[in-house]
């Protein structure tokens, strides 16, 4: 009994032990590890969010107040501009009404001035006649109050003197004269020569009876004006202050004042100069300026003046300043007072506050003022700091609390019945495990189920895994004998290769041979071994490698199959070789290889040149013969010699000379396409997918070929060059089968009717030239390609010879030929005219050669036949 019960403690132990994983392996560890890292990424991408978009929205908001302050400070301004333009036109008015009454005009412009708040603001103004206007005799009139130091205005008549430069040329005088009435002309910041004061004027036309008659003007102090420009406790932000240009980019308001111990106050001074001695401040300068040069470039797009029309004031006004003058005119004139966009920039340090600052540049289009606001930022920042830290708290919190809930119903619903699924699986009971199963509709019940079902597949699988290993090794089996299979067919396309009396080889991109057969070796004498991967540079003298990659990489090029002709070292020195070449490609049509296929046509090109002697020669004999009867004519004549023979000699020998070059040519043209039939068979033939189809069609056609060569070699053979006879059926059978790919695919029988063993005195070379030409006649002609005929197609050739006459008939069951064309060839033949085509050029070297001639008779659509006739010397 206690012998027993101690296994059943021991593998109790060991399942308790097995389930008992270490602590950074179990799933409580790393989903507490994964919720930990997500919880800092939300928190960080929640921190991330507020301060980052919140604070910048928070930041945009308060810029958004800020600016719009500014626009409040530029309403304020407008009133005050509208205020002063509505004084200056009133004393123009009074002006232009009692022009001429002095005492009137002296008593009402001062109490104008001297109204309402304008106490520190104006600081004088008056009434500037055009010499003449206000009296014929005065060329200086002008009527002029400043305040005095008890705030009271005085007239003063400084500007009439005679030691005074005179007003009619000053800056704020000429320029009114162009504008219209009621438009106001504010002038740059100056400082007044009598008052000392520094001061903008603004300026209106006077006219009377459409005529100009002076300038009513407002003087306005820039330290009255200087006070409207500091920051109020309506401003939503605790900094900041304000900087003021005129239209001539000069300060109207010195925020600087206070801080500028020791230094002169800016007032009425150029932005460049408040610029060299803050250089903090350049980046606003430049904005200043592209903002200038923009607002220049739209109003002088369609100017109401152009400059030339303003020389007289552009020529008493600085330099620098003709441009804005010449814009501001023509501004004013087109009323452009609308609405300039805002220009807000950053920079790094202010002079004032030693800390990055936003500037907002805001323009007065009446004006042509600028405001400048500047707010350091880190006012802006502290506040939108101390939104996102409460934002951030409170999403913290929750996160944290959403987060541990997670964590709660997680232990609860996946990892704990993850748990008693392994404790089941481990400890066998498979019936604890599908009554939890059953009980559970969810995920984890799925899962549970889904283990039942393997552990059922698991039990079949182990009972077919003895039948699966079984057929495992039959078709192991059946691998091997397809491989002995192909083992056998790659042995017997080699044995073809090996076979073939021409050279074959197969090179990969990079020029490097791949495969060669025994002919190869044979004929250029090196060892397989020594030829596979190597290059033709490596194997030949350079001019012949150099030829050969030439004519690889045309056919790269032109991604198609050629033939060259070129020379080859072999062992019996150098030979012709006619090359075919093919691009080998894959089954996506990329080149992976190039194939040639070389015939040696060495003894043809001999033959060629003995026929081009031979024809050299008979043309030398050729003009013995001319200039033997163009020394006798007369004789000749008496001989019977007909003078035209003379004319129709050249005809003659041309058309000897063509026929012989004409023959080789079609005869290799012949043997070239059957040998890139052979090629394109081969390279069809995949080593792994070789089937009997194709390896009996390859096996044809490489035998075909090998007849033909072998029947052709016998025709034109260079050791027959001298026989004078030629037996006449051996030849045309040779013939015949030479020419079979042709009757094939004109589908003709040719029988041969000729005495057994006939033997002919004649040349094979000239019996194969007239045979080939009458044959190759009678198959063009006779039956063209395209027109079907309801009979078979027959071609009949008989030879008869009696008494040194060789009479050569061809005779087929073609198209035929009508009635007018017969009678035309006949007496063509007949006359030995001249003339075109191939029957007559035959005719022609028959006459010359054999004495012969060639009769013709036909019937349309029923037969054709040729006789040739020769006469044959023995000797």
């Amino acid at each position: 009994m206690n012998g027993s019960q101690a296994p059943m403690v021991a593998n109790e132990k060991d399942e308790a032990s097995s389930l008992n994983t270490q602590w950074k392996n179990s799933l409580t560890f790393k989903f507490t590890i994964v919720q930990f890292v997500v919880a800092v990424l939300i928190i960080a991408s929640s921190i991330w969010l507020i301060f980052s978009t919140e604070k910048k929205h928070h930041m945009d908001t308060q810029l958004s107040l800020s600016q719009n302050y500014g626009l409040a400070v530029i309403e304020q301004l407008q009133q005050v501009t509208s205020k002063i333009e509505t004084l200056a036109n009133t004393i123009g008015i009074v002006g232009e009404t009692y022009r001429g009454e002095d005492e009137v005009v002296k008593e009402l412009i001062p109490s104008l001035l001297d109204i309402g708040e304008r106490h520190q603001l104006i600081a004088g103004g008056g009434i500037w006649p055009e010499p003449g206007m206000f009296g014929k005799q005065k060329t200086r009139n002008s009527f002029f109050w400043a305040r005095d130091k008890h705030d009271e205005f005085q007239y003063l008549d400084n500007y009439n003197s005679a030691d005074d430069p005179g007003y009619h040329q000053a800056f704020w005088y000429l320029p009114a004269k162009y504008f219209q009435d009621g438009h106001t002309h504010w002038s740059k910041s100056y400082v007044d020569p009598y008052t000392k004061e520094v001061m903008i004027t603004a300026s209106v036309p006077m006219r009377a009876d459409h005529s100009f008659i002076g300038v009513a003007t407002v003087d306005i102090a820039l330290s009255g004006l200087d006070k409207r420009f500091n920051f109020s406790d309506q401003n939503p932000l605790s900094k900041g202050y304000i900087l003021a240009l005129d239209s001539y980019n000069n300060l109207l308001a010195d925020p600087f004042d206070d801080a500028d111990a020791g230094q002169s106050a800016m007032l009425g001074q150029p932005l460049s100069q408040l610029v060299q001695r803050y250089p903090q401040l350049a980046p606003i300068a430049k904005r200043i300026a592209s903002m200038d040069q923009a607002f220049s470039q739209q109003i002088m797009a369609s100017p109401a003046y152009r400059p030339e029309q303003l020389e007289k004031i552009l020529a008493q006004t600085p330099r620098a300043e003709r441009e804005r003058l010449t814009t501001l005119i023509n501004a004013s004139i087109k009323g452009s007072h609308g609405k300039a966009p805002i220009v807000t920039l950053e920079l790094k340090s202010d002079p004032l506050f030693d800390e990055p600052v936003l500037v907002s540049i805001l323009t007065m289009a009446q004006t042509q003022w600028k405001i400048i606001l500047v707010t350091p930022l880190s006012s802006l920042a502290s506040q939108a700091n101390a939104i996102a830290l409460k934002i951030g708290a409170f999403l913290l919190l929750a996160q944290l609390v959403a987060l541990l809930i997670l964590f709660i119903f997680q232990h609860k619903l996946f990892i704990r019945p993850i748990f008693q699924i392994v404790s089941a699986l481990q400890s066998g009971n498979l019936g604890r495990l599908e009554l939890d199963a059953n009980r559970r509709q969810d995920e984890v019940g799925q899962l549970a189920k889904a283990f039942i079902a393997r552990s059922n597949q698991l039990e079949i699988a182990y009972a077919s895994l003895d039948a699966s290993n079984l057929a495992l090794e039959q078709q192991l089996a059946m691998q091997q004998l397809a491989q002995q299979e192909l083992e056998t067919k790659k042995e017997l396309i080699n044995s073809l290769l090996n076979a073939s009396q021409n050279l074959i080889c197969i090179k990969d991109t990079h020029g490097c041979y791949s495969l060669v057969n025994d002919k190869f070796c044979e004929v250029m004498g090196i060892e397989r071994t020594r030829v596979i991967g190597m290059r033709d540079s490596d194997l030949y003298p350079a001019h012949i490698a150099e030829i050969i990659n030439h004519h690889d990489h045309i056919i790269l090029d032109s991604d198609q199959a050629q033939s060259f002709e070129q020379p080859m070292p072999t062992v019996q020195g150098e030979r012709i070789y006619l090359i075919t070449k093919y691009p080998i490609k894959d089954k996506d049509g990329n080149i992976i290889a190039l194939g040639a296929m070389a015939v040696d046509i060495s003894s043809l090109k001999t033959k060629q040149a003995e026929l081009e002697q031979t024809i050299k020669l008979q043309s030398a004999r050729n003009a013995e013969l001319r200039q033997a009867l163009d020394a006798k004519p007369q004789a000749a004549v008496k001989e019977g010699v007909d003078p035209k023979g003379l004319a129709q000699l050249k005809q003659i020998e041309l058309a000897q000379q063509a026929i012989l070059p004409q023959v080789l040519h079609q005869l290799l043209r012949q043997e070239l396409q059957a040998l890139e039939h052979i090629f394109i068979l081969l390279c069809q033939m995949d080593a792994g997918d070789i089937d009997e189809a194709k390896l009996a069609k390859f096996t044809e056609a490489l035998t075909s070929q090998i007849d033909i060569i072998r029947h052709g070699q016998s025709l034109i053979s260079a050791d027959i060059t001298d026989i004078r006879a030629t037996v006449a059926d051996l030849f045309l059978q040779d013939l015949v089968a030479m020419l079979s790919p042709q009757l094939i695919a004109k589908e003709v029988e040719v029988q041969i009717d000729c005495p057994h063993h006939l033997t002919l005195p004649i040349s094979p070379w000239h019996f194969l030239v007239l045979c080939h030409r009458l044959i190759g006649n009678s198959l063009q002609h006779a039956f063209p390609d395209g027109q079907a005929l309801n009979r078979p197609k027959r071609l009949v050739i008989g030879i008869r010879y009696h008494e040194d006459r060789l009479n050569l008939t061809l005779r087929d069951n073609g198209v035929g030929i009508s009635q007018n064309r017969l009678e035309k060839l006949s007496h063509a033949l007949a006359n030995n005219s001249e003339g075109q085509g191939s029957l007559i050029n035959i005719n022609h070297w028959l006459k010359a050669q054999f004495n012969g001639r060639l009769t013709l008779s036909s019937q349309s659509a029923q037969f054709t036949e040729l006789v040739c006739e020769l006469v044959l010397d023995k000797a």
